[in-house]
């Protein structure tokens, strides 16, 4: 009987100890800073996220008013991305946008998020820099890991690049007629409300407040040059020529609505339909 309370005793320590132990490992799975086995990563980045998918948030806490260098690393095979983002969560918030997965399906660490989904994937911020040297430390790291994921193997942005008037040329042609599907549009909507736009919660301080006014009030007016509007007096004969619609109204005592309309009238109608049985108005659409 006594050998038989022992024989229970130490198996219920040992299902004890084995519990501890494996809430320890998965403890330590989900919140190491240490790289996976079979990773290329070295020791000493700045973070690392196991589960990016459902660390959104703690990512945003820990990145968010950030600059810095972050690489994708598939679980499944070990290939990488290295990107840098300036700010650093708002270039890392892309990827959880259905809108922005489904439009650059055309780069490959978005081909394969689509295909093995964020869940296969670790997020790890490499390092932390500033505007100035942020392509610099990327370039750095593409040249360490060599990414297979990366496009080009130079880092770099369009930061401060200006396209040659025939490459903008290009780019409107092939441009015309491009139009986002309803789904896209819809998506692109729904993902810039609420939590994920980026002043959610957010409001302006007082300062910033003055400094909008101070621009509003120093702001050049560059008036837009109004259509030519010719007005002929049966009456006395006369023709006067003014440089705008709103300018025409104000001489007949009248308002731009009804002006447009009986110039329409007049122009469908023929003369025959005088403003205030005296005037013809002519409306220069071709200067």
């Amino acid at each position: 009987m006594r050998e038989r309370s022992l024989n229970i005793v130490f198996a219920t320590f040992v299902f004890t100890l084995k519990t501890i132990l494996l809430c320890k490992y998965l403890s330590f799975r989900s919140f190491s800073t240490e790289i996976n086995k079979g990773s290329r990563l070295p020791k000493g980045i700045e973070k690392s996220y196991y589960e990016p998918i459902n660390q959104r948030t703690q990512i945003r806490l820990d990145n968010n008013g950030k600059i810095g260098v972050y690489a994708w690393e598939n679980k499944i095979n070990n290939k990488l991305y290295v990107g840098s983002g300036d700010p650093l969560y708002s270039r890392i918030s892309d990827y959880y946008q259905s809108w922005y997965l489904e439009a650059r399906n055309s780069l490959y660490i978005v081909r394969s998020l689509n295909k093995h989904t964020m869940s296969n994937f670790n997020l790890h911020i490499l390092e932390y820099s500033d505007s100035e040297n942020v392509i610099m430390c990327e370039q750095k790291w593409i040249d360490l890991l060599q990414p297979e994921y990366n496009l080009s193997p130079r880092a770099g942005s369009s930061k401060g690049y200006k396209h040659s008037p025939e490459s903008i040329e290009k780019m409107k042609v092939s441009a015309t007629g491009r139009k986002h599907t309803e789904e896209v549009k819809d998506l692109m909507s729904k993902n810039r409300t609420g939590s994920n736009n980026s002043f959610y919660n957010k409001k302006h301080t007082a300062e910033t407040i003055e400094r909008f006014k101070e621009i509003a009030k120093n702001r050049e007016y560059v008036p837009v040059k109004g259509l030519e509007v010719e007005i002929t007096d049966l009456e006395t004969n006369t023709i006067t020529v003014h440089s705008s619609i709103r300018e025409a109204a104000k001489f007949l005592n009248s308002d731009i609505k009804t002006l447009l309309r009986r110039e329409a009238s007049q122009r469908d109608k023929g003369v025959n339909k005088l403003y205030k049985n005296r005037y013809v108005i002519y409306i220069n659409r071709n200067p």
